[in-house]
């Protein structure tokens, strides 16, 4: 589900990045090294053990005698969860640092939920009466 950014403080990516630099940019439920900001991807990958570089690279095509590496940056993208689904809730105890496919298997439990308060709070939905309105 898309950030709803009015949600969230003004001061969202201070805290953010504070976050992520206490976890010494790496995921905290499986330990992945992710790319800080601003990294180029020849320096992260030059960070990553060879576990995490074999991971890095999806692909390898040899094009006559070149071999070129293609990149999943984005699975080493750090975000920060709100763990009790709330962005007004930034106490430290209920954020944590998490890569982007850690992110997304989290939150899938509260999918159905976020989606029906995001509708209510559109109008589009109404949790008290169970009701569908806006149309």
């Amino acid at each position: 589900m898309p950030m709803e950014r009015d949600r969230y403080p003004a001061n969202w990516r201070l805290m953010a990045l504070a976050i992520k630099q206490a976890a010494a940019w790496s995921c905290q439920q499986c330990g992945r090294p992710c790319r800080q900001a601003g990294e180029a991807v020849t320096n992260f990958e030059k960070r990553l053990d060879e576990r995490w570089q074999s991971e890095l690279a999806e692909l390898v095509t040899v094009t006559g005698q070149v071999a070129v590496k293609r990149y999943r940056v984005q699975r080493f993208l750090l975000t920060v969860a709100h763990l009790d689904q709330d962005p007004g809730n930034n106490k430290p105890e209920n954020l944590k640092a998490l890569c982007a496919p850690c992110h997304l298997r989290y939150d899938r439990q509260f999918l159905t939920h976020n989606q029906n308060a995001r509708l209510e709070r559109e109008g589009q939905l109404n949790l008290l009466t169970g009701a569908g309105g806006g149309f």
